[in-house]
């Protein structure tokens, strides 16, 4: 893994907003791009698909076995227990998530998180940076089959085809690009498609419908279930097929990184982690529920005493439980901190984007840099 400093392309704004990236801000860079070795590309791939073996495994354990533990430790109403474990025995069908690894000084991917529910930085991730290869370097490879990843699941989900429903929050930029990148997806994959923001779905005995009047029977939602949970626990038990389902609640949270470290402890992917605060040692102190890197820090501890090396990140994420991941002194290149997000896409590692900070917590100030496969 190498980070390469390169001559961004005089028009580049104007081509990726073409492609609907019209929320880049500064958050899109050309300045620089990472080279990888084809081993280090099938080294990334074997990762991501044992990661998320080992999260479903987690998962079923503490759906099956200790469901006490999502009440405790996530504070769910038992009915929405009950639905997230109807939810996995039936085998509801995901569509995307997205591991986040450091690539530790020996060249090892570590789990930092799992973004199950609700993951960003996907058009980039899927379109923006293939054109980008396609134009600079045309003869190399990419990690890179989301786009072809995400058509193909929307017809296993799907086969048949049909209406889908997309909500989000339409007042963020961001979302709603985000939202009409996969509804033409779905459109690719022979489904009819509604973008919507999500306050317009309209809650009547059990069932939703939209602003026409139409019934929401499946719905693609780009809103964090926790939200849900806390803003609408009758939305969660509504007749509706959810993608993402409501099972991915119990991966998307940080306190199933314990459990984790409990199931896996010789695993060379998962870092230790505990709910509770750990006597001596480096931690990456993270919220349960927390986004962007809010409300992150890393701290010594001794004898159970807090030592702050890394202030706390800004954010409203601090009134809950924390997790206690050990730190790992991250790589710096040429001042970056890079963190790599592997992408889940029907069960199956499908490609990855990169996001660099100029500090060690990658917060939303990250910038996306492209990569490319050499060799």
């Amino acid at each position: 893994m190498k980070r390469h400093l390169i001559k961004p392309r005089a028009d580049y704004q104007k081509k990726i907003e073409e492609l609907g990236f019209d929320f880049h801000g500064d958050y899109w860079r050309e300045e620089a791009y990472y080279s990888f070795s084809a081993s280090e590309i099938d080294s990334l791939e074997e990762a991501t698909a044992e990661a998320y073996r080992m999260y479903c495994d987690t998962a079923a354990y503490l759906i099956e076995e200790k469901p006490e533990l999502l009440e405790r430790y996530l504070q769910l109403p038992l009915e929405v227990v009950e639905r997230i474990r109807d939810s996995w025995d039936g085998d509801e069908l995901s569509l995307y998530g997205r591991f986040d690894f450091l690539i530790d000084p020996e060249g090892s991917p570590r789990i930092l998180e799992f973004n199950a529910d609700t993951p960003t930085s996907l058009l980039e991730a899927s379109v923006i940076q293939w054109q980008w290869k396609e134009e600079m370097f045309p003869q190399a490879d990419q990690f890179n089959g989301i786009h072809e990843g995400l058509v193909a699941s929307w017809r296993d989900i799907f086969p048949k085809g049909g209406a889908v429903h997309f909500a989000g929050s339409l007042e963020d930029h961001e979302d709603t690009g985000t939202l009409q990148y996969l509804a033409s997806t779905a459109m690719e994959a022979g489904c009819s498609t509604r973008v919507l923001d999500v306050n317009d779905l309209i809650l009547n005995d059990g069932r939703f419908t939209d602003p026409s009047g139409e019934a929401v029977e499946r719905c693609f939602k780009l809103y964090p279930w926790e939200w849900m949970v806390d803003e609408s626990p009758d939305g969660c038990l509504a007749e509706v097929q959810w993608i993402e389902p409501i099972w991915k609640l119990v991966m998307s949270n940080k306190a199933i990184l314990s459990t984790l470290f409990e199931l896996f402890p010789d695993s060379p992917y998962v870092l230790p982690c505990y709910m509770s605060r750990p006597r001596q040692g480096r931690f990456c102190k993270k919220p349960v529920f927390s986004r962007e890197g809010h409300n992150v820090s890393v701290v010594d501890l001794r004898e159970w005493e807090e030592v702050v090396r890394l202030a706390e990140t800004p954010g409203d994420y601090n009134r809950g439980a924390y997790v206690y991941q050990q730190y790992v002194e991250p790589v710096s290149y040429d001042g970056r901190y890079p963190v790599i997000g592997s992408w889940i896409v029907g069960g199956e590692p499908a490609g990855m984007g990169i996001r660099e900070n100029r500090t060690e917590i990658t917060d939303n100030l990250s910038e996306f840099v492209p990569h490319i496969i050499l060799g």
